[in-house]
């Protein structure tokens, strides 16, 4: 109970402080936006692939390391190639932040809690990313190609998420 308490305590000062920066986003906030969730995916993957002892969750995790992996690099490359700098702001200083709590809690847990903490966390994260690239994004981006690369994200992210809601119900 203490777990879920705290999990949606985060949770909701998260939603909070996303909601705080709501305000206009350009492209180089939202490059690094997307950097930032990428790099907080990666980190929370393979610290799952070393610590659990479930065979989904271990596969679950090495999918998350690979494609979070190539949207990184891809966002990068399309960055690059259209002279989109990442610009830090406070929505990417707050995501940051929240994975960085996210993964200390996450270090905590052992066993079965951990594999249970982990996928919560996934369902929140890709919940959150979702609803970030369909209201704040994807309507926000200005560069045409960025903006059909984040279309693209948007679908994985979905599919990320019932990969997540699917093994969380197993759980």
């Amino acid at each position: 109970m203490k777990i879920r308490f705290t999990l949606l305590t985060l949770t909701l000062t998260s939603i909070i402080s996303f909601a705080a920066h709501a305000q206009a986003i350009n492209d180089h906030q939202i490059a690094e936006v997307m950097e930032e969730a990428n790099d907080a995916e990666i980190d929370a993957a393979k610290l799952a692939k070393k610590e659990t002892k479930n065979k989904e969750v271990r596969d679950f995790a090495n999918h998350m390391i690979a494609e979070h992996e190539k949207n990184l690099k891809e966002t990068k490359k399309i960055a690059k190639k259209n002279d989109i700098d990442t610009k830090d702001s406070a929505m990417s200083e707050a995501l940051e932040a929240d994975a960085k709590a996210k993964r200390k809690m996450l270090k905590e847990q052992k066993g079965v809690a951990f594999d249970k903490m982990y996928m919560e966390q996934q369902v929140s994260m890709h919940t959150q990313l979702l609803n970030d690239l369909d209201s704040k994004f994807i309507p926000s981006a200005a560069n045409p190609e960025f903006k059909t690369h984040l279309q693209a994200t948007r679908e994985h992210v979905s599919k990320h998420l019932e990969m997540a809601k699917e093994l969380q119900t197993k759980l």
